[in-house]
């Protein structure tokens, strides 16, 4: 975590201010009727925020509504314990 100073009129003390880093999380939902395939995770490109080109894997999850939003919402909580820490 970054600390800048930031230099306050108040009794002519500095002040810390916290940055915070910033990201972007790239997604995508679409909901078909059927299955597919939930072995397969396909790439597609990305356009990054820095203008440069990356790939992101599309995933595949069969079931009920319920029982998609339930693995879905597991999926994200596996995401986030896995880089919500790591210094990027």
């Amino acid at each position: 975590m970054v600390v800048k100073r930031k230099k306050a009129q108040r009794k002519g003390r500095a002040h810390l201010k916290v940055v915070r880093p910033q990201y972007t999380l790239c997604y995508g939902m679409r909901l078909d009727s059927g299955t597919a395939p939930e072995q397969a995770h396909p790439h597609v490109p990305v356009s990054l925020p820095d203008g440069t080109q990356g790939e992101m894997s599309l995933h595949v999850i069969n079931g009920s509504v319920k029982e998609i939003r339930a693995h879905l919402l597991q999926s994200i909580d596996a995401f986030f314990e896995i880089y919500g820490n790591e210094k990027l």
